[in-house]
């Protein structure tokens, strides 16, 4: 048989990994409101995850700006005779520059934002298109004062309104642009128009919807960072046990279809264990609950060093159990695997003095092992193939893996297991 198409590893990869690394990404987010971000900057791992949702969020309300800022370029034609008194030989060279050049240039950057949006350069797009037009108009400004006709300068200050308020651009990038606009548009009025007291009223009213745009821009970023960091560090510490750092039971399960389901159209062999803390309670009697508390993250922590790879899965499963998946894995590696966690648990040497098993806390993990998984496999028989070995491992002594395969063709799917004594 055919294997099928690598085509969703990556986005499987990716979406594991975000769940896998989130412990480290609550404690950046933490560090970064307690630091705070008055220049606008976060810390490189969230910047790029920063612009990279607000290019995905943004892409409405730039296409937004560019239809808007379109459908004004080819209407102006409509006006200019009739309200702005533009006579015909300046009307003519005015539509050639606002609908032959500025025009195209806008239509180029909506369809670039209808197609790739989301991607990183469309901020720059954005800026670009809008430098661009900003540049045409005040030509068409000079243009049509040597015709002796206006051209409302404000424009230019509205322009910069529509693309602070809709473009979604970073203040590092859109303000030095808006800055050098603004003194070209003081420069123009001042050296290369016949400006007139009325004049000078435009240019003030352009001033100050420039000073708006630039507040605006300053203040409407930071309301979406601080309100990204806010979201984010809600969704995760949500999906993650507050206790151990590890997924939740809700997040876990989520995460573990994602890899089962990508273990399946890949047909890739895959390991699911289960993990139980060895006479736990009698722990939490002898040591009390906040010493047991930290046994939970001393071993959460062992089992998290162990499924590192993209496709591994970890997470609390509830109370003193976790769960850990291997994918991609011969039965003996994935046996080393289980063995190897089993045997790091043992040597980090966390006192257990009531314990019948060993002077420390040791784990006994029940390892069902799924061949070539198929698409009518059930998650949750591998799951109740993994507890049943994990009762066998338990029955058996304790501190040792239980390994067995994940039996499809019977109707109760268990497995036909066979112990892996543990070393020692």
């Amino acid at each position: 048989m055919a294997k099928p198409s690598n085509t969703n590893a990556y986005e499987d990869a990716r979406e594991i990994e975000k769940a896998q690394s989130a412990p480290e990404m609550v404690g950046l987010i933490r560090q970064q409101l307690d630091a705070g971000f008055r220049w606008l900057r976060f810390e490189p791992v969230l910047e790029r995850e920063f612009r990279a949702h607000n290019d995905a969020a943004g892409v409405a309300n730039r296409i937004a700006l560019l239809a808007i800022a379109l459908t004004v370029l080819l209407i102006s034609p409509l006006f200019d005779t009739a309200f702005f008194g533009v006579p015909p030989m300046a009307a003519w060279w005015s539509r050639v520059l606002l609908i032959g050049v500025l025009g195209p240039v806008t239509v180029v950057a909506l369809i670039w934002c209808a197609r790739c949006g989301a991607s990183s350069a469309t901020e720059y797009v954005i800026a670009g298109q809008f430098t661009i037009v900003s540049f045409g108009l005040l030509f068409n400004h000079i243009l049509l004062n040597r015709y002796g006709a206006e051209f409302p300068v404000e424009f230019v200050g509205v322009s910069m309104v529509a693309v602070v308020a809709l473009g979604r651009v970073r203040s590092w990038l859109i303000l030095p642009v808006a800055v050098l606009i603004a003194l070209l548009t003081l420069i123009t009025e001042i050296w290369l128009v016949n400006a007139s007291p009325t004049d000078y009223y435009h240019l003030a009213a352009a001033g100050v919807l420039a000073l708006f745009a630039i507040y605006l821009q300053a203040a409407n970023e930071y309301v979406l960072r601080r309100s990204w960091l806010d979201r984010k560090l809600l969704q995760l510490v949500a999906r993650h046990d507050g206790l151990t750092g590890l997924l939740n039971r809700h997040a876990l399960e989520n995460a573990l279809a994602t890899a089962h389901g990508h273990a399946v159209r890949q047909r890739s062999n895959y390991g699911l264990a289960m993990v139980d803390i060895d006479q736990f309670g009698a722990y939490n009697n002898h040591y009390g609950h906040p010493a047991g508390d930290e046994a939970l993250r001393q071993v959460a922590s062992v089992i998290e060093a162990h499924a590192r790879r993209p496709l591994d899965v970890c997470g609390r499963y509830g109370g003193e159990e976790f769960v850990v998946f291997w994918i991609e894995g011969r039965e003996n590696e994935i046996e080393d695997h289980a063995e190897a966690l089993r045997a790091a648990i043992e040597d980090a040497a966390i006192a257990h003095a009531t314990s019948k098993v060993a002077s420390v806390v040791t784990v006994s993990i029940g390892l069902c092992h799924v061949k070539q998984p198929q698409e009518h496999d059930s998650l949750s028989a591998v799951l109740a193939c993994a507890d049943a070995l994990l009762y066998e491992a338990k029955a058996a002594g304790r501190n040792r893996v239980a390994i067995g395969r994940f039996d499809r063709n019977a109707a109760d799917a268990q497995p036909h297991a066979r112990r892996a004594q543990a070393a020692g």
